[in-house]
């Protein structure tokens, strides 16, 4: 969609700090870069005045155009000094929007331009390490700078049946970061939230309260975690995963079994020298041994995040699913690096961890969607394997 006129900027005040680094390391993703036609056009013609050809830097697919990348990774358009030459040549007009938006997420809605963001940049993924209460700051459009694209995705939630659960999403979105913040224990919040959710569907929308789902809150008796089989729920996703990506499926399976070394040569060389990998509860019990209950405010903040990043608005179902696959993984991983390095992780290392993440699996959105339609298509209630799955964080 065009961008049309708008008057405020809406975005959660833990992101609104956000300031680039200008590490470049953006420029070295391990996804592929799109570009869309007009900064195509614009790149090339700009390339030509300088006798360049456009194919040494892009390449076509089906649905428009990418960066191409030298063997380190790098965006062949990045200076030496990890400059982005378009931007510092062309100018930013001639930004593709992945590139002037990155690493927020926008969505035009009829409250105004709503900025999320993703955390695979260490600027952003920094941010989640913040103890200030979470909420959404509405901000004149003339006080907030960032580049802004040509077009953007909108949602409309006013224009939807009035008993469509769509219809009510600023409502819902709201209910959801009212329990979040809740001076409550973060898996009880979660398997509240998860309990509301499942209701939703069976609920009548028009006279639903979303008010008093949260006041009820305080009568919720959470039931005893049942984490039977959550670990292998964990190594099936792990595999599922590397079907679509080799290198972060190997990178989860080679630190599984490098914790699980022995310190003895003859033991060792086996689990090493094997193909396969393991995960027992015994192994998954001693891994939460080493997590600090302070994390438990990044999960939190990612979760938030989540949230106001939009996805709830189409499928609230597939959406409690796909962010706590995100989390507990976010929770798995900084648990594996821990026991990895056998000590506590320092802040950089922390927030490497969350960067690495978030590039790993947040931005494969269809493995989310595949899995979904697979665990729907094999009958699986989604309801039981997302409280399986949150059983990670209790």
């Amino acid at each position: 969609m065009e961008i049309r006129d708008y008057e405020y900027i809406l975005i959660p005040n833990i992101l609104e700090k956000y300031k680039c680094s200008m590490s470049g390391e953006c420029c070295q993703s391990k996804w592929r870069i799109d570009i869309d036609e007009q900064s195509y056009l614009e790149t090339k013609k700009n390339l030509e005045k300088q006798k360049e050809d456009i194919d040494t830097y892009m390449g076509k697919h089906e649905s428009g155009a990418y960066v191409s990348k030298f063997a380190n990774g790098y965006c062949k358009l990045i200076t030496e000094d990890k400059k982005c030459r378009v931007h510092q040549e062309f100018g930013w007009e001639c930004l593709s929007d992945t590139c002037k938006i990155y690493p927020r997420n926008l969505k035009l809605t009829s409250r105004g331009m709503e900025i999320g963001m993703g955390f695979s940049c260490r600027s952003s993924a920094k941010l989640l390490l913040s103890k200030e209460k979470f909420y959404i700051k509405k901000i004149k459009k003339e006080d907030y700078f960032f580049m802004k694209p040509r077009s953007v995705s909108f949602i409309i939630p006013e224009n939807n049946l009035k008993t469509e659960i769509s219809s009510r999403y600023y409502e819902l979105e709201q209910m959801a970061i009212d329990i979040l913040n809740l001076d409550e224990n973060l898996y009880v919040k979660l398997q509240y939230l998860e309990k509301l959710i499942s209701e939703l569907y069976g609920a009548n929308i028009e006279e639903y309260d979303f008010k008093e789902s949260v006041e009820k809150f305080k009568e919720f008796i959470p039931s005893v975690p049942n984490n039977e089989n959550l670990e292998d729920e964990i190594v099936r996703i792990i595999l599922e995963k590397q079907k679509r990506s080799k290198a972060v499926g190997i990178y989860y399976i080679n630190l599984l079994r490098l914790i699980g070394l022995n310190r003895n040569l003859e033991m060792d060389k086996k689990i090493l020298a094997s193909d396969s990998f393991t995960l027992t509860k015994s192994e998954l019990d001693e891994l939460k041994k080493v997590w600090k209950e302070d994390y438990n405010t990044i999960l939190q903040n990612y979760f938030l995040c989540l949230t106001f990043n939009k996805e709830m608005y189409y499928n609230p179902e597939y959406f409690m699913m796909k962010a706590t696959m995100l989390t507990i993984f976010l929770k798995f991983r900084i648990m594996l690096n821990t026991k990895y390095l056998g000590r506590e992780l320092t802040e950089a290392e922390l927030i490497y961890t969350i960067k690495s993440h978030d590039e790993d699996l947040a931005h494969d959105g269809e493995f989310f969607s595949e899995f979904y339609k697979a665990k729907c298509d094999e009958k699986v209630n989604i309801s039981e394997l997302t409280k399986t799955l949150l059983t990670l964080i209790a």
